[in-house]
């Protein structure tokens, strides 16, 4: 059954962008990054999903949290135009996807955690996805 989150990834992966910088399509996760894959990855999630018009065919607002997992600050910011690029209307997995807002972008640099592993470096990016299902 198709949702706001199998679109979403659907549209991240779809034609060859992220693949051929360097992301293949089994590194694109929904919620969560797999600990014993290889970087980088993406992740992303659904943070709010509501409706912005009633009817047969309400048109809904989405918020979408995106996260570009890297070794480094340098190698996640290379993936930002990508990124901007593959956020885009159209229809992805039967949702048609009417508007996308990219809100903005942060980096988190690598941290240092427990003993003596570091926490790879993350490029957040923030739109809204405004589809009709």
């Amino acid at each position: 059954m198709p949702s706001i989150e199998t679109c979403v990834r659907a549209m991240i992966t779809a034609g060859t962008s992220l693949s051929t910088a360097g992301i293949p399509d089994a590194r694109v996760m929904h919620g969560f990054r797999l600990q014993d894959t290889i970087l980088p990855a993406v992740t992303f999630e659904v943070a709010q999903d509501e409706y912005m018009a009633i009817g047969s065919a309400p048109l809904k607002m989405a918020s979408v949290e995106l996260r570009v997992i890297a070794s480094t600050t340098t190698a996640a910011l290379a993936f930002e135009s990508t990124i901007r690029n593959l956020i885009t209307t159209g229809t992805f997995d039967t949702i048609v996807v009417s508007a996308v807002d990219f809100v903005g972008r942060y980096v988190e640099p690598p941290v240092v955690a427990d003993g003596d592993e570091t926490e790879p470096a993350q490029l957040v990016c923030n739109f809204t996805v405004y589809y009709k299902d």
